[in-house]
């Protein structure tokens, strides 16, 4: 009961903790069966006290593998989001970074950016490829003008270098392809930026176009800048156009001017 005792309270509010707990519950119940069957009331006895010792023993123990586990995982995620905070202090020669959709890192420590989701030295990035031209503009006067009322426009926040890069390339989105917006985002104000949201939506209710979700960025210093991936996944489509409306929101009532690429749509 003294050894049950130190576990328990060694180990409150831990798996060790509960493992020693649920141990010695289960254990005094069948120490106490089989010494009732070997000796009787006495044997019962005997045997709950030491079952429930024995029993506290190894739920303590696989309890505290279960913390040790659990421990490391933390301290892996903690280093992780260290490790993305010293990569986003981190801007290369031209005075942005690759980042794109993901939903952990964002590109490699050499700054070419994540392999596992894109090449970023393929024609895609180093060609100057788009479907169609992006036209700059007040989100007054874009297709996005319902949904952007009540905006003021940041005009320190500056979207560079617009692309939609279709996968087969014929300028047009067929069913069942997936495609890239690419464009750069800088700060050309004269103070850091905090809290943007380079965005990227279809204005027209075209069905069937899948977008990927925005990204966060922590902080932009002044004169850098980031370049932004969206992955754009159509299924079945008709013959039409689709309007994609690119902006970069800084919290919850300032964005960017607008940039528009209207593509053909092809069942």
């Amino acid at each position: 009961m003294s050894v049950c005792a130190v576990l328990l309270l060694s180990g409150c509010g831990t798996y060790a903790g509960s493992g020693a707990f649920t141990g010695a519950h289960f254990g005094s119940i069948l120490g106490s069966a089989i010494g009732g069957i070997t000796d009787g009331p006495r044997g019962s006895d005997v045997g709950t006290i030491l079952g429930m010792a024995g029993g506290a023993i190894v739920g303590a123990a696989i309890g505290s593998a279960a913390d040790q586990a659990n421990k490391r995982d933390i301290h892996e995620h903690y280093e992780n989001v260290q490790r993305r905070k010293a990569q986003d202090r981190s801007y290369d020669n031209a005075g942005y970074q690759n980042r794109s959709y993901s939903n952990d890192n964002y590109y490699d420590p050499s700054n070419g950016g994540d392999d596992r989701l894109y090449d970023f030295q393929s024609s895609d990035y180093t060609s100057d490829y788009s479907a169609a031209s992006a036209r700059s503009m007040s989100p007054g006067a874009s297709s996005i003008e319902d949904i952007s009322s009540g905006y003021t426009v940041n005009s320190g926040i500056e979207i560079r270098n617009p692309r939609f890069v279709d996968g087969n390339r014929d300028g047009c989105l067929n069913s069942n392809e997936v495609s890239k917006v690419i464009f750069e985002v800088f700060n050309t104000s004269g103070h850091t930026l905090f809290d943007l949201q380079p965005t990227v939506v279809e204005s027209t209710g075209a069905r069937n176009i899948y977008i990927s979700p925005t990204v966060h960025v922590e902080r932009l210093e002044p004169g850098k800048g980031i370049r932004y991936t969206a992955m754009v996944k159509t299924a079945r489509m008709r013959n039409g156009t689709a309007t994609f409306c690119l902006s970069v929101l800084q919290g919850d009532r300032v964005m960017s001017n607008v940039s528009e690429f209207t593509i053909n749509t092809v069942r």
